[in-house]
């Protein structure tokens, strides 16, 4: 029998016990290697848990967390979850409406989430009126136990004078805390994250690693900033003079609400004076730009490589496709939809609908496409028109 030439092996942390009985197998690997006469490479990884962490639940439990009706066996043992097309033997995946019924009828699932009864299904499902919203329910439960953050304060990490800790604080390795900081409870920092002098960060909160949150900012309760996002940075503000572009301090700061969610790789600057604010609810996907003074209404929703300019004032409830460009000083009113790649030179009534550079009213805008599309043959139709002119 011809051996691996690879072999990795996953150690549990703190089992000694398994670690000899590999070292054994490790010897008696080399042994047989002199044998055979080929070259092994054997790693030991020590330390992973979480491959021997399998998730298990009953049906039952499931409904207990999402709500629903059971049906079929109550005790089916879930093992993970998966979307209709990838899930296997048992996973629970989830459908939403009719057109998915052929699929849940050939998935591998051991049991799904469904908007409905289905009599010809041959395996457990629970039937709940919003089968996605509940699915999430659970995913959030299972996300809550996969993804257990650190705990504590690792010996690495540099904490200033005057630091104001709350309960459950847990700092990663060689994160940076200035002077005059304020850290709420349960607030999880991973690695390599700075936050600068007079600082405070609202309880719940989660910042990723390699975040930099400049001083005097205000970040809220339950926020979530993924990694390599800079919060406070200097706005970009210059005067011309004499041919020069000459510095204007930046001197205001960042005020970040509660239940926001920002990406990676966000700059959100501060304000020359006063303060940029985003409020409570604001969801703002990856490399994003929010300029200094810009205001963010509640609940509103960036999508990536949204660019917003200097003192810009974004309403209530606002979407914000993908890379959206807003010129500076405009103000978007409450419930505005901006179409993806959009540019906004000018302010938008509240409830607008537009799209296109520059933006205009949705309907408008597929107007001229259409019409755009159409030149070439309207073009052949003026050249003959102007060939029969006498």
């Amino acid at each position: 029998m011809e051996l691996p030439k690879f072999i990795v092996i996953f150690i549990p942390t703190g089992s000694t016990e398994t670690f000899s009985i590999f070292m054994e197998m490790y010897i008696l690997l080399l042994e047989t290697n002199k044998i055979v006469n080929i070259k092994l490479s054997l790693t030991v990884l020590y330390g992973c848990d979480t491959m021997f962490k399998i998730m298990e639940y009953t049906l039952n439990q499931i409904q207990t967390i999402i709500g629903g009706k059971i049906i079929g066996n109550p005790s089916a043992l879930i093992t993970g979850l998966a979307s209709i097309e990838a899930a296997k033997n048992g996973d629970i995946t989830f459908i939403k409406n009719d057109t998915l019924i052929p699929q849940a009828l050939t998935t591998l699932a051991s049991a799904i989430v469904s908007h409905r009864e289905i009599q010809e299904l041959r395996k457990p499902h629970i039937v709940i009126e919003n089968p996605f919203l509940a699915f999430t329910k659970f995913m959030e439960v299972v996300a809550k136990e996969k993804l257990k953050s650190p705990m504590g304060i690792h010996p690495t990490a540099s904490i200033g004078k005057d630091v104001t800790f709350g309960k459950d604080v847990s700092l990663g390795a060689y994160v940076v805390i200035d002077d005059h900081v304020t850290i709420g409870n349960n607030v999880v920092i991973y690695p390599y994250t700075f936050i600068g002098r007079g600082s405070c960060v609202g309880d719940d909160s989660i910042i990723y690693p390699h975040v930099t949150i400049r001083e005097d900012v205000t970040i809220g309760k339950r926020v979530i900033i993924h990694s390599n996002t800079v919060i406070g940075d200097d706005g970009f503000g210059y005067l011309q003079i004499k041919g020069k572009h000459a510095k204007i301090p930046q001197i205001g700061t960042v005020e970040i609400g509660d239940d926001v969610e920002i990406g990676s790789m966000v700059t959100i600057c501060r304000a020359a004076l006063d303060k940029t604010v985003i409020r409570n609810g604001v969801k703002i996907d990856n490399h994003s730009h929010i300029a200094h003074n810009v205001i963010i209404g509640d609940n509103s929703m960036l999508i990536a490589y949204a660019k917003i300019a200097g003192s810009a004032k974004i309403g209530r409830n606002v979407l914000i496709a993908e890379d959206v460009g807003i010129t500076d000083h405009a103000t978007i009113g409450d419930n505005c939809v901006i179409g993806g790649g959009s540019k906004v030179y000018k302010s938008l009534e509240p409830g607008s609908v537009v799209w296109g550079s520059p933006a205009r009213p949705i309907n408008e805008e597929k107007r001229i496409q259409v019409l755009i599309k159409k030149l070439p043959e309207i073009y052949v139709v003026i050249k003959k028109l102007i060939k029969n002119i006498p």
